[in-house]
């Protein structure tokens, strides 16, 4: 049995002098994935590139992992706040809605490229521990509510997989597109298309 992951801070920064060392600790392990990619990505690297000595590194976060997910935590938190006003958005016009979903979610993807790569290797053990499953969950559960409402199947058995079937598209798609460096208006395009064919098929007003 794999030994459970520790990924919980230490402590959290209160006090100002606190909070910049935590700040200057992300930006340096960000900066190092995003450059580097896992690989280079040790506590030592992280506290040299902050300017802060190793102890200050291990008073807020036990190890790399704990860092990695603060990492995520701080990314997914981020990309909920820029989604969220268009999942919860109430009317009948769905396919607007979803269109606007789907672009979003796009440049998301596009700005986060590199980065989302570098911490989806480095942090492939993260996502069996609770801690990232209850992290998830509420943005997963919002979508999911936007494309059942959008799609709106009588048949729950068909509802379920049509539901799955459009994250798992939508998701990979924009994943693929980003990876391969598109953006602007050849993402935007790429985004539309994908709604049109959805749109299409499900017959989404």
């Amino acid at each position: 049995m794999r030994k459970k992951i520790d990924i919980s801070l230490k402590k959290e920064a209160k006090q100002q002098r606190a909070i910049a060392t935590v700040a200057a600790i992300v930006e340096a392990a960000t900066y190092i994935l995003r450059k580097e990619g896992p690989a280079g990505f040790t506590a030592n690297k992280v506290a040299e590139k902050a300017g802060v000595n190793i102890s200050s590194f291990y008073q807020y976060f036990p190890n790399k992992e704990a860092l990695l997910f603060h990492i995520t935590q701080l990314n997914w938190e981020r990309q909920l706040r820029q989604l969220t006003p268009i999942l919860i958005q109430t009317g009948p016009e769905h396919s607007r809605k979803l269109r606007d979903f789907i672009r979003e979610f796009f440049i998301i993807e596009a700005a986060e490229a590199d980065l989302r790569q570098a911490l989806r290797i480095a942090s492939i053990d993260l996502r069996e521990t609770d801690e990232f499953k209850a992290l998830i969950s509420k943005g997963a559960d919002l979508t999911r509510t936007f494309i059942e409402t959008a799609v709106g199947l009588p048949d729950k058995s068909d509802l379920d997989f049509n539901v799955n079937f459009i994250v798992l598209l939508v998701t990979s798609f924009a994943e693929r597109s980003t990876n391969e460096g598109f953006t602007g208006a050849e993402l935007i395009r790429q985004a539309d298309l994908l709604t049109d064919i959805l749109v299409g098929h499900f017959k989404i007003a």
